[in-house]
């Protein structure tokens, strides 16, 4: 209603338009990434098929020959059109049918199973991931349109190449592969058995996997929630996705398991309702197997979203009560693991140890000592370490559970102290781990590694010594052809490839690792499991498990002491830099490293990013750099900042209390304490955060010296006090902060800049600008004074070389607050209003002159052609009389408000224009001091004069371009930006009529004028006395410049009416002086013989003519004088926004 509404909805619609091209622009760059994620996926669902298959494949012999045969589809289609080779085909198969599996039916592949568990685990993360970011569907619908939009256009014009065709298949195939968020289905769905060898040789397949499941989830749960908890939680995950296959293997026929059912539903998701998948990716149990495979039969083991989210919240809240508990025993773990491991991995901790354990015995032999003391340091190191790697586990699944139950469940996150506490012990806990075994004791690391390898390979292979004897003995006796000879033949293939693995190497990658876990999984045949008894398989496992462990250490360390997810929870940072402050102040321990080491992790993630832009001056990702902006951010505002207020606050105490000879006694012993733990906060090692070295005693110096500076250079009388604040700060704290060298000032210097901002508003009502002298006059000089106070360029330019440079913004921000002001007798419009133009609208706005105005406005388009364009003098002066009668609120007439008002505007648009050429002088004036171009003179000797001359002047010329081209700061052109966007041009009719209103404040301002020239002649002074006042024609053309009025005056052509009037009067009153002097000297002709009373009282009466007749003259050409000096001012003005106007054109 009030107008607003139409150009809020056309700003909304244009953002939405940027917007939407921005999601358009970073959809185009990301193409290239779903691509590589739609292959990955692609990739994965071969990779679950083809290990299914080979788990059946393992354990139906018929399989392998007809599945792996180099017949093609087509000839075994032939083969059945033709009797005698369909019956050579049916005998092959069962005869195959008779053969023995491949592996024994005791051989379990929960290695195999834990794999296909990984895969179908990523392709539930990539679906969470797609389903949960809204705007990469909503660019991805946007960027569909646009390409059917341009494929229709390029079909209508029979323009449709190859190229397009096959982008456009490309289109299709990511969008049902990938962006519909079926990469997990798609799998689960897929044909395991597409040519019926597995129910023809009578396989199960779901039970084998039911099998696997049921293995898998037993030793997962067993492991949740205990010391020895590490990667379970995640694949758990993998152990549902198999679950929701075996359902879809299930024959129809088959009824589910639900004693399997109701573990899954009750037991793991009562131990973790909600775990995080990746970053702010979550995977709710319960929710997963309603949505994938409810079975509503088993009682209990069903309900709806809302029901589990509250099932879960409820468990969350209540676990919060344990969560600083459970967070100070990993904390004292830790605490008590690294005084442990840092004793235990050093290079002579552990040969002193057993040397004085040997000797203590009283057997020491130092022919066993090595070999003993090399075993007992391996395996106590290596506890250690995996000690460390099980802390490390427990800190980080506690903090990412944590944080993503509460953000999963809409939870809020506990922020007080309390909590971020225990945060920031987690986070210390982790990086502290990882500096122990990747930084400080990596070398012992290292060494024991691979010593420790080669200990678990040697045990392995001992343990199956007995299995090998076995074997070698059983293959003799049995016959060859028996089935029992097959087995034992696999079983030492098996030895063989596992002998073959553990002795070639001490390094064991992932995939010799599976190997080894896959050749002993096939050992285990119902013949030699007699040969073992439960400790040997036991042990094995043992081993087994040390194996992956210890061989994948270094990316296990990575992985864990990795906190890039705490970039989605950046939210946190704020109240984690507080703590930090409180800590590393009030306390003597502080781990600020640590977090910073943290914080810095996001950079990794970072990297990756390919959809973003990078930069062309580092090559590093904008994404990346804006990172690593705010959080050097937050270390200034939350670090540097709340350090630099206690030393100030300190220093100037000090400083302020030595002559104090009433402070207590106790007052330094209080503090001694505190400045003590604040240099040691100030002389703290640097901080390196995102590659980066911050040294904070370097931020704290740069952010003191520039507060001492601006304080020094705003008082100048403050100087000795600062001074010895900065020897104050060296004391104490070591801080070393700059001298500002500031001058003395000028002796020419009339005021001091400082002086002029101190009382801005008492410069614009006291002072008047000459532009012709671009100088302030004092309109009024104080009482006793014989000079007016003056003040101009070379007095700014000697404050600003007095103070510094820096006075120039608070210089500018004043006089801009002073253009805004509103004044005290009226009420306040908007607050983010230009509240003088408001006060000018609001004198304008009076119904009269709006009237009057728009009367005019319509006068002006009926009859301009009448007066050749030219706006009558004699209309502005009815024009001003009518309204001269109107009062403003303030009591004086409208035209004395308005005219100071712009007067006023004037000025403090002149006093910007003066800051800005004191700028340009001063930078010109240290012209002379920059140092010369360095120049080779070998590479001179080899030129001419001729050419020397020509380099010189185009390098000059390029030099003089560059400097003309450069852009300079104009704060008048700021001014105008601003007061453009808000002019309330559109509120006030009268306002777009301003225009008309220029005839009459010119005569306003001629009238006041004349008469402050007046005044000066004059000892009984009741009015300001001046004799310049160029301020309104300032003001005046601002305005018009402001409301885009310039053409619309211009028009008028006043200037040239008041010409012509003024032509038109000297005339008249030529014709008038004329026929006085007729008169008189006729009249003088007439009675020169007698001088009488008669001729006395002519000769009076013509006096007086005459003196009305000069009277007139004088007026007339005070008027001229004045209206010209107007004209002048006035095109002077305009040539202050001559740029400004082109520009907007």
């Amino acid at each position: 209603m009030t107008g607003d509404s139409p150009v809020a909805d056309r700003l909304d619609e244009e953002a939405e338009k940027q917007r939407q091209s921005k999601l358009l622009s970073c959809i185009g760059k990301f193409l290239p990434t779903l691509q590589l994620a739609s292959n990955g996926t692609a990739r994965l669902r071969r990779l679950v098929k083809n290990m299914v298959v080979q788990l059946g494949g393992c354990a139906t012999p018929a399989a392998v020959p007809f599945y792996f045969d180099r017949h093609s589809e087509a000839e075994r289609n032939e083969a059945k059109n033709e009797d005698k080779e369909s019956k050579s085909l049916e005998a092959k198969k069962d005869e195959q049918s008779m053969q023995p599996p491949v592996f024994g039916s005791e051989v379990s592949f929960i290695v195999l199973g834990r794999a296909i568990g990984t895969a179908l685990r990523i392709l539930i993360t990539v679906d969470s991931a797609i389903a949960s970011n809204e705007d990469l569907r909503e660019a991805w619908a946007m960027y569909k349109e646009v390409v059917m939009d341009h494929s229709e256009e390029k079909r209508a014009a029979n323009k449709l190449d190859k190229e397009f065709e096959s982008f456009e298949r490309m289109l299709v195939q990511l969008d049902f592969s990938l962006m519909s968020c079926r990469s997990f289905v798609s799998t689960i769905e897929q044909n395991f058995d597409p040519r019926g060898r597995f129910q023809d040789a009578g396989f199960k397949m779901h039970e084998r996997i039911h099998s696997i499941i049921s293995t898998l989830y037993g030793q997962y749960c067993e492991r949740i929630n205990t010391e020895h908890e590490t990667t379970e939680r995640l694949d758990c995950v993998g152990a549902y996705a198999m679950y929701v296959m075996y359902r879809h293997l299930l024959p129809s026929k088959v009824i589910p398991d639900a004693k399997l059912h109701k573990s899954l539903w009750s037991v793991f998701p009562a131990m973790c309702p909600i775990l995080e998948l990746y970053g702010p990716l979550f995977f709710i149990p319960r929710e997963f197997i309603m949505t994938y495979a409810p079975y509503e039969a088993v009682k209990g083991c069903s309900a709806d979203v809302g029901e589990i989210r509250q099932a879960a919240a409820a468990l969350v809240l209540k676990w919060d009560g344990s969560f600083k508990a459970r967070v100070n025993k990993i904390r004292l773990d830790a605490l008590a693991w690294l005084a442990i491991a840092d004793a235990e991995l050093s290079s002579t901790a552990g040969v002193e140890h057993n040397r004085d354990d040997r000797e203590d015995e009283g057997d020491f032999d130092n022919s066993d000592f090595n070999a003993v003391t090399s075993i007992a340091n391996i395996e106590r190191a290596t506890s250690c370490i995996l000690r460390g790697m099980k802390i490390a586990f427990s800190a980080a699944i506690t903090l990412r559970s944590q944080l993503i139950t509460h953000r999963a469940l809409g939870l809020e996150l506990g922020q007080n102290s309390d909590y971020v506490a225990s945060y920031l012990s987690l986070i210390f806990v982790l990086k502290s781990v990882e500096k122990m075994l990747r930084v400080r004791r990596r070398t012992a690391v290292l060494a024991f590694h691979r010593a420790t390898l080669k200990m678990i390979a040697s045990n392995i292979l001992k343990r199956f010594e007995t299995i090998r004897a076995f074997i070698d003995q059983s293959s003799t006796d049995a016959s060859r052809s028996s089935e029992r000879a097959i087995s034992f033949a696999r079983v030492s293939a098996c030895l063989s490839a596992l002998e073959g693995i553990l002795k070639g190497s001490s390094s064991f990658s992932p995939a010799r690792r599976f190997s080894v876990s896959f050749a002993i999984a096939a050992c285990m045949d119902s013949d030699v499991l007699r040969t073992l008894v439960t400790d040997d398989l036991i042990a094995i496992e043992g081993h087994l498990k040390d194996l992956n462990e210890v061989s994948s250490i270094e990316e296990i360390q990575q992985k864990v002491c990795d906190c890039s997810f705490i970039y989605f929870y950046r939210d946190l940072y704020p109240i984690f830099f507080d703590s930090l402050h409180e800590t590393s102040v009030n306390s003597i321990f502080g781990h600020t490293h640590l977090v910073m080491s943290a914080l810095s992790d996001p950079e990794r993630i970072l990297k990756h990013v390919k959809h973003i832009n990078s930069d062309d001056m580092n090559g590093s990702v904008v994404r990346e750099t804006a990172y690593q902006v705010y959080l050097f951010r937050l270390i200034r505002e939350k670090l540097v900042a709340p350090v630099c207020e206690i030393v100030e606050f300190n220093v100037r105490l000090a400083y302020h209390s030595k002559n104090d000879t009433k402070q207590s006694p106790n007052s330094n012993e209080n503090t001694e304490f505190d400045h003590r733990r604040v240099r040691a906060v100030v002389q703290s090692l640097p901080i390196y955060v995102c590659q980066k070295k911050i040294l904070l005693k370097t931020e704290v110096e740069e952010a003191l010296s520039r507060t001492f500076y601006n304080l020094s250079a705003l008082n100048l009388n403050d100087r000795n006090a600062y001074t010895e604040m900065r020897s104050l700060a060296n004391e104490r704290y070591g801080l070393t902060l700059l001298d500002p060298f500031l001058p003395d000032g000028s002796v020419g210097q009339t005021l001091n800049l400082v002086d002029i901002l101190s009382d801005f508003e008492a410069l614009i009502s006291k002072y008047n600008y000459n532009m012709m002298e671009q100088t302030f006059i004092e309109r009024k000089p104080e009482r006793g004074a014989k000079f007016l106070a003056t003040f101009g360029v070379k007095c700014i330019l000697a404050s600003i070389a007095q103070h510094g440079v820096g006075i120039i913004v608070p210089a500018i921000d004043i006089s801009y607050k002073a253009l805004v002001k509103y004044p005290s007798h009226k009420p306040c419009p908007s607050p983010t209003s230009p509240k003088k133009f408001h006060h000018l609208n609001q004198v304008l706005a009076n119904d009269f002159v709006k009237s009057l105005l728009a009367k005019e406005f319509r006068w002006l388009n009926n009859h301009k052609n009448e007066c050749n364009n030219i706006y009558p003098f004699q209309r502005a002066l009815l024009l001003a009389q009518e309204i001269n009668k109107i009062t403003s609120d303030s009591d004086q007439s409208c035209f004395d408000e308005c005219r100071t008002i712009l007067g006023d505007m004037g000025n403090i648009i002149s006093f910007v224009r003066l800051i800005r050429a004191a700028r340009k002088k001063l930078s010109s004036n240290k012209m002379p001091y920059l140092p010369a171009p360095r120049t080779s003179p070998e590479h001179h000797s080899s030129l001419s004069v001729s050419e020397l001359e020509s380099r010189a002047r185009v390098e000059t010329d390029k030099l003089i371009l560059d400097t003309l081209q450069q852009n300079d700061s104009d704060f008048v052109r700021a001014f105008v930006d601003v007061f453009k966007g808000v002019s309330p041009n559109s509120n006030n009719p009268s306002m777009s009529f301003f225009f008309c209103l220029v005839p009459c404040l010119c005569l306003c301002w001629m009238e006041a004028s004349l008469q402050g020239k007046e005044m000066m002649h004059k000892k009984n002074i009741t009015r300001d006395g001046y004799f310049t006042d160029d301020g309104f024609a300032v003001g005046l053309t601002f305005c018009l410049v402001v409301l885009d009025q310039i053409k619309q005056c211009e028009s008028l052509h006043w200037f040239k009416s008041v010409q012509s009037k003024y032509a038109t009067d000297e005339e008249d009153l030529i014709e008038k002086e004329n026929a006085e002097e007729v008169k008189t000297n006729a009249k003088l002709v007439a009675n020169k013989q007698w001088f009488s009373s008669g001729v006395g009282g002519a000769t009076a009466e013509a006096s007086d003519e005459t003196t009305v007749l000069k009277m007139m003259r004088k007026r007339l050409e005070g008027n001229k004088r004045e209206m010209a000096m107007l004209f002048f001012s006035m095109h002077g003005a305009e040539r202050f926004f001559k740029d400004i106007q082109s520009a907007s054109v």
